[in-house]
């Protein structure tokens, strides 16, 4: 008799359903080959703690040396305060979904969540039609869509700050809502919904410093729990532990993360530029955005220009020390 066969037999009617979900699972996940792929372009939403992972460069460090061949490009446009319901930008800012398209994101990681979930039960209706439009408007992007399940809130301790955990009934229902939402798209799921996320060696203390804002310690934790459901090993998640000098090939970890750092920051002033109103906002015809010499010219988008060519060096640079840690040279 055919596995299969057996199987339907020893287990019945409910058998056949169990087998009709996994035989299903199998081929969606077949069908979308792998997660991450060569020259991937993985664009971040989010809100604050999102561009405070942005700063860190756990993740993406922990992503780069985990696939070295596939180089990928790393973009956050996450913005404080950003929710499912409003991405606010200043007059004249392109939407989204624009800069979805002018970047080239091949895939896109969503962390919403925690902060409307404050709004309670009442407004989790408004949260799960307002998230259902955001991934529809990004999977004209890419069908490509990561959808992350946020970690709970903490407790303090301190009787000066706001007990959040009060939050975390409600935080669990808009979790279950927002897996609901990834199966719709078909998108995978990255869940810190876990009572605790896994400790890292040599990083004690808290997640966060008010119970929601991540510290760096918790940075870290998020970041190896998200790169491990995202198919890193353990070899190269124990080689950015705290401590850990360098990881299995020689190559330290803390070297790429430094780039990372360093490329972001770049990224960062290029895609949040400090000047917006002078250069795509409501002041972009005053005196000082054009060119002394020809007021016809307007020097400021010409200079932002420049960003590009430091970031893709910097990107060369992530990637050969990614390279030369996966591939140590011969002795």
């Amino acid at each position: 008799m055919f596995p299969r066969m057996r199987f339907l037999s020893k287990y019945g009617a409910r058998g056949g359903l169990l087998l009709f979900v996994w035989l299903a699972w199998r081929t969606v996940a077949a069908a979308a080959g792998p997660l991450l792929q060569t020259n991937d372009v993985v664009a971040f939403l989010g809100g604050a703690n999102v561009v405070a992972a942005q700063q860190s460069g756990q993740l993406e460090a922990l992503l780069t040396l985990a696939y070295p061949e596939h180089r990928l490009r790393f973009r956050s446009l996450a913005w404080e305060g950003d929710t499912v319901f409003a991405q606010p930008r200043e007059l004249n800012f392109p939407p989204l979904t624009n800069q979805l398209a002018k970047i080239g994101a091949t895939v896109i990681v969503f962390q919403f969540g925690q902060t409307e979930a404050r709004a309670g039960e009442a407004k989790r209706a408004d949260f799960i039609q307002a998230y259902d439009q955001l991934l529809l408007a990004c999977a004209r992007q890419t069908p490509r869509l990561i959808v992350v399940v946020p970690p709970p809130f903490e407790a303090t301790g301190d009787p000066l700050l706001p007990d959040l955990t009060r939050h975390n009934g409600d935080l669990g229902k808009y979790a279950a809502s927002i897996r609901t939402l990834a199966a719709k798209y078909g998108a995978a799921v990255v869940d810190l919904s876990g009572k605790a996320l896994p400790a890292v060696p040599g990083s004690p203390g808290r997640l966060t410093r008010d119970g929601w804002h991540l510290t760096p310690a918790g940075q870290a934790r998020v970041a190896a729990s998200m790169a491990r459901q995202l198919g890193v090993e353990e070899a190269t998640l124990r080689a950015a532990m705290p401590g850990v000098a360098e990881d299995r090939n020689g190559m330290p970890f803390e070297a790429i993360r430094q780039k990372v750092v360093a490329k972001n920051r770049l990224w960062f002033q290029a895609s949040r530029p400090t000047n917006w109103a002078f250069l795509g906002g409501d002041r972009t015809e005053q005196p000082s955005s054009h060119d002394h010499r020809d007021p016809k010219v307007r020097w400021f988008p010409a200079e932002m220009e420049q960003f590009g060519p430091l970031i893709a060096t910097a990107e060369n640079e992530i990637h050969e020390l990614a390279r030369k840690a996966n591939n140590p040279p011969l002795r």
